[in-house]
């Protein structure tokens, strides 16, 4: 069984926001707390996808990877290593 989430964080023009290597400051402090704040958080290319770096920065404290878990399926994540490791090195990066 498949879920509607994307596999790895977005690269291209506009890298997802929890990419370690996306424009410093573009979303701004509190935007990103909010985001980051939130169950879950859909893909900011494919709106019909949940977002691969919100999955992979919160992990269980996201709803979407808890449903996966209880539902014994694999999300298939990847690009661990693109991803802040912790929400405060996302919040600090993209601070204004």
């Amino acid at each position: 069984m498949n879920l509607p989430n994307a596999k790895k964080p977005c690269d291209g023009k506009i890298k997802c926001p929890f990419r370690t290597d996306c424009l410093s400051g573009w979303i701004g402090e509190e935007r990103i707390k909010e985001i980051i704040d939130g169950e879950s958080f859909v893909c900011h290319k494919n709106h019909n996808l949940q977002c691969a770096g919100h999955l992979i920065l919160k992990k269980e404290k996201n709803v979407f990877y808890q449903m996966a878990k209880r539902m014994g399926v694999n999300l298939n994540l990847k690009g661990f290593g693109l991803v802040f490791k912790t929400e405060q090195e996302c919040i600090n990066h993209h601070k204004n």
